[in-house]
């Protein structure tokens, strides 16, 4: 029950209940908004595994030198044995990521969504294990400024006990 008294409003006991439960979870969502990604992506799926926080190290060193823009830096994070690395010279690489009208401008890492032995040597003779990274990623067309986002699940290889982007 509400009373109108001038400038003050009173509500009944069960209604200011309500008021500060609600209150205390507006707090308690607000909090969680706030973890930061690194954390939000160790803690989804429980502790990380060591190897888990390797292939996590791969893949921010990864895409933290693709929003830098440091060319080198991203092409140092192909494998050896990765079908583009063996395709495209470092040369091939740079002509075609500085004339794309496309750049990545954020990302989270959702998560490592399996690591697995290599079961094909005889396809992937260098390769011990292969993984896989989700990742949220926000693209920004560079002449139109348009964002868009997508969801993308990157292999890793993991080559001389490295791991690496495929």
């Amino acid at each position: 029950m509400r009373l109108q008294t001038g400038y003050t409003t009173v509500f009944s006991g069960r209604l200011r209940k309500a008021a500060a439960v609600a209150a205390v979870l507006a707090i308690v969502c607000c909090a969680f908004a706030f973890v930061p990604p690194a954390i939000a992506e160790e803690t989804r799926n429980g502790i990380c595994s060591s190897e888990e926080k390797q292939v996590l190290q791969a893949a921010r060193t990864f895409l933290d030198a693709e929003l830098k823009r440091d060319f080198p830096g991203v092409y140092a994070c192909f494998a050896p044995s990765s079908p583009y690395a063996m395709e495209h010279s470092y040369e091939d690489y740079l002509r075609q990521a500085t004339t794309s009208p496309d750049r990545l401008v954020d990302y989270t890492i959702v998560g490592v969504s399996y690591i697995q032995e290599n079961e094909d040597t005889d396809a992937w003779p260098t390769v011990e294990k292969f993984a896989q990274v989700e990742v949220d990623l926000v693209f920004m067309h560079v002449p139109s400024k348009q964002q868009s986002m997508i969801n993308i699940g990157f292999v890793f290889f993991r080559e001389s006990g490295r791991w690496y982007k495929s």
